[in-house]
């Protein structure tokens, strides 16, 4: 202590050592690294009383044998005479961890011409426990903008070159880091939108901004292959140590776009599946009130007898159209009542129920199923599919003749991945032209060779199969027959 108390009368003033040893955290340790003396904040700190440290190693300031850099540094300094300072890392008797920012000063001793050492602390666990956690965030948030495959970001300097973006970025539009850092943001945009500057490109936004009154923006980008597409982006500037960049967030709004789209069809759809239905429902009532009337007032047998078949006629097409409307309205409320298809069976069903068909007992029925794997469905669908592509084949099938048998082959393949399902005639076929038309609601209705059609089979055999993620395709030529081929996915 002696060489303490010299130090202190020779370089410190009286009301320095006051607040030092009042409020300061410091140590002394000789010239070994023992501990000669530890003031009351620094045994605080370190979880023990003085007693314990006297004389005790520095585990703070290790040894001057520690191969670290930092302490081999450390002890060359002060054991040259000269102080060091710097932040030392340690834990307390609890285990818990504490940074002190250090500065140790050697002392002289004059009577063996040694040095002890007064280490003189500031506490800022506080503080670097602050820098960790900001540490530890910036490394999550970096890790969810690196791997962000959904969300595009995408980082431009002041003149519009861009300068960083993250995976989503790279998956929608296709390009590498190497292909696309330095290359300018309009290389993204879409030939509408292409500015050589990013100034023209903002002042563009602004007027849509002011506009349209929103935030976020709709636009047209390019990916890599040519391909436009829609997204939703905003754009912020930042400042950073003086620079400017901005910063471009989008999202690929293409299915959200089909989605609306196809949401704006079936609502017209609907529309006119109402008003159509309502009209159509009201004709077979109105003409079998109008033949009831006519039989009561008849008195002929002949005619009676002629009146009623009419009306016969009239109620089976009253049923086909209510038939048609029930299977319309099976597509959203049973898509989710699922069963092992027994395609064997529904085929069966559906020929007994088309068995009293006009033109049915002309045509020969060619039945293959290649019943492998299992496939789940909703079974009523499933009829409801086969019922609709086996009636319109019998309905525009061709007269016998000596050289003609008209025939329908039905075939189903189920595979582990997919399940294909044909439906083929030698019948009146469709042109080329129609091929799109024909899934449209109604349009059958408005064929001229469409007699006693509802105009809902094909629409409704279509809606089915999108339902169950699956697609349908026609070939057909005129007077030679058509084909529908049905693939669906066996995804259960």
């Amino acid at each position: 202590m002696e060489a303490l108390k010299h130090y202190w009368s020779d370089n410190l003033e009286e009301s320095l050592q006051n607040i030092l040893k009042a409020n300061a955290i410091y140590s002394i340790t000789d010239t070994f690294g023992r501990i000669e003396y530890a003031n009351e904040n620094y045994c605080k700190i370190l979880g023990h009383n003085a007693n314990h440290l006297i004389g005790e190693a520095h585990e703070l300031l290790k040894s001057e044998l520690h191969s670290s850099f930092k302490y081999k540094n450390l002890w060359k300094t002060i054991k040259q005479g000269k102080e060091w300072r710097g932040v030392l890392n340690d834990q307390s008797k609890d285990g818990t961890s504490f940074w002190l920012d250090t500065t140790i000063i050697p002392i002289k001793d004059y009577n063996d011409n040694s040095f002890k050492f007064l280490s003189i602390y500031d506490d800022i666990t506080k503080y670097e426990n602050e820098i960790e956690n900001l540490k530890k965030e910036e490394a999550i948030f970096r890790l969810i903008y690196d791997s962000m495959k959904i969300g595009i970001i995408v980082v431009t300097d002041h003149n519009g070159n861009i300068i960083k973006w993250n995976k989503g970025a790279e998956n929608t539009f296709g390009y590498s880091e190497l292909e696309i850092l330095g290359k300018p943001m309009s290389v993204l945009m879409a030939k509408k939108y292409k500015k050589a500057n990013i100034s023209e490109f903002l002042k563009l936004l602004k007027r849509y901004r002011k506009l349209q009154y929103q935030e976020s923006l709709e636009l047209k980008c390019l990916n890599k292959d040519g391909v436009e597409f829609p997204v939703e982006f905003v754009i912020s500037d930042w400042n950073m140590d003086g620079n400017g960049f901005y910063v471009t967030k989008m999202l690929d709004i293409t299915k959200r776009k089909a989605f609306q789209n196809r949401l704006k069809q079936k609502t017209k759809e609907l529309e006119l599946f109402l008003y159509r239905s309502s009209h159509d429902l009201k004709a077979p009532f109105s003409s079998a009130k109008g033949i009831i009337n006519l039989i009561k007032e008849e008195q002929s047998v002949d005619k009676i007898q002629v009146l009623t078949d009419m009306l016969e006629k009239t109620i089976d097409n009253a049923k086909v159209l209510s038939d048609d409307l029930s299977s319309a309205s099976l597509i959203s409320t049973q898509i989710n009542e699922l069963k092992v298809i027994d395609f064997s069976t529904i085929i069966d069903n559906v020929l007994k129920m088309l068995h009293g068909y006009q033109k049915f007992d002309n045509i020969k029925f060619n039945i293959e199923i290649q019943n492998t794997y299992s496939f789940i469905a909703n079974p009523d669908l499933i009829f409801s599919v086969f019922q609709n592509l086996i009636q319109n084949a019998i309905r525009y099938s061709l007269l016998p003749t000596e050289s003609y048998v008209p025939y329908i082959d039905i075939k189903v393949t189920t595979l582990e991945d997919e399940i294909i399902i044909m439906i083929c005639d030698n019948g009146q076929g469709i042109d080329k032209k129609e091929f799109q038309k024909i899934f449209e609601l109604y349009y059958k209705a408005e064929l001229e060779f469409s007699s006693g059609s509802t105009g809902l089979g094909l629409y409704i055999v279509k809606n089915i199969i999108e339902s169950l993620n699956g697609k349908i395709k026609v070939e057909s030529q005129i007077n030679k027959g058509a084909c529908f081929i049905i693939n669906l996915p066996n995804t259960i």
